[in-house]
């Protein structure tokens, strides 16, 4: 029978509001990369029927975040740092020309948008101690639509719901969302100016540090993991 506190019926079909919630605790870490995704205990924990549970699954497949193995079952995916390098590429090219067709199509109304929200988090960071940067605000999204080009917005929804696994691995610190505070207000001056090359090259030096941020993360957090192995 259907749990209606966990779930509601009313608001969409019941594989999408698990796909919902598997992906929500997938890319926070709340199921940890290489953890595998029991069908039977999913259903129970959300009070659904299988069926929807595993589509939810093949869907997430699809989109990368889960693994599905033959006789085995399925695996919230771990990305190698093969993976990772590659993902970063693809999204610095994706990410950097939706800058630079942002700072030629943006209107009076998308800047201001950018500016409220470049306050919102600005003071969210400055003023919570030791806060990461919030995952409800998303200003990669938002200059992605003002690129006005689906296909990069589609393609970069992809491209971050993957990379995702890799923050849920390395965390989001204090000190890299001050600086990533700081990467954006370049680029929106950049997008203010309708300055197409600088949003370009301010977009790519963003996305290069958090690239670096990442890789940098899982290393030390990987070492420290073998470290406390060893005491």
């Amino acid at each position: 029978m259907l749990n209606e506190s966990v779930i509601d019926i009313s608001k969409a079909s019941l594989a999408n509001q698990v796909e919902v919630t598997l992906r929500h605790q997938i890319v926070r870490g709340e199921k940890s990369p290489g953890s595998r995704l029991n069908e039977v205990e999913i259903a129970r924990e959300l009070g659904v029927s299988r069926g929807p549970v595993r589509e939810a699954m093949q869907r997430l497949a699809r989109d990368g975040l889960v693994v599905m193995e033959m006789h085995r079952g399925a695996f919230v995916r771990s990305l190698d740092f093969q993976e990772l390098r590659q993902l970063f590429e693809v999204r610095a090219g994706l990410e950097s020309e939706a800058a630079a067709l942002a700072a030629m199509r943006i209107d009076d109304e998308g800047i201001r948008m950018l500016l409220v929200m470049q306050d919102e988090t600005s003071a969210y960071v400055n003023e919570q101690e030791n806060a990461a940067y919030p995952d409800q605000i998303d200003l990669h999204r938002l200059v992605a639509r003002f690129s006005q080009n689906d296909r990069i917005s589609h393609m970069l929804d992809l491209i971050n719901g993957e990379l995702r696994l890799a923050r849920s691995r390395s965390g989001a610190t204090a000190e890299r969302a001050r600086k990533a505070v700081q990467e954006h207000q370049f680029l929106i001056e950049q997008l203010i100016a309708r300055n197409a090359d600088g949003a370009r090259v301010a977009m790519r030096d963003h996305i290069n540090h958090a690239y670096a941020n990442v890789m940098q993360t899982i290393h030390e957090n990987e070492n420290s993991v073998s470290g406390n192995g060893q005491v």
